[in-house]
């Protein structure tokens, strides 16, 4: 039991630290990390976490605005992690580590977590301007090696004004 704690928690941790890691576009702090990825892992492909494994070898020479926005996001990580190790380990005890697939799965059985960890999974989804986009036009697809991505920009043209507005002060006007 103790090595899927471990496991959970490892997983949950570069689940949200992909993700921070990647936008780290925290609404109070625009832009606190897209500077330090442009420069520090340019050539780096999106997807399968490799950001966020460039970022951790380059973590010495982060801002200060991206370590402090890091540093926020490991609080929330440890806050989910400790609200949602239980449900984890009860309802996806089954479930390969990996790729967001534990956390996909506190996902799909939301009705039957715990209120702590359920608060966590809402606030988490809220957060991010795409989260509704992704859910509406990539349900179905499998995260990885930039698939999610790679649908989103298949439904450019429909996103909502607001993922449509992160985007835009995440990329700037590189990909139009």
């Amino acid at each position: 039991m103790n090595k899927l704690s471990t496991i959970t928690y490892l997983v949950v941790l570069s689940v949200v630290f992909n993700v921070s890691t990647a936008q780290a576009e925290d609404k109070d702090k625009p832009g606190a990390c897209g500077a330090d990825v442009e420069r520090l892992c340019k050539g780096v492909q999106p997807g399968g976490g490799r950001i966020a494994m460039c970022m951790k070898q380059h973590e010495s020479e982060l801002s200060p605005g991206c370590r402090e926005a890091i540093a926020g996001a490991k609080r929330q990580i440890e806050e989910f992690a400790e609200a949602c190790k239980p449900d984890a380990e009860k309802l996806c005890k089954g479930v390969q580590p990996g790729q967001g697939r534990v956390a996909r799965c506190l996902t799909e059985h939301k009705g039957e977590l715990s209120a702590g960890c359920r608060e966590k999974i809402v606030q988490a989804e809220s957060r991010h301007p795409c989260m509704k986009d992704v859910k509406t036009f990539c349900k179905g697809v499998q995260p990885g090696e930039g698939r999610i991505a790679q649908c989103m920009k298949s439904h450019e043209a429909e996103l909502s004004a607001e993922c449509k507005a992160h985007h835009m002060q995440e990329h700037g006007s590189e990909n139009k």
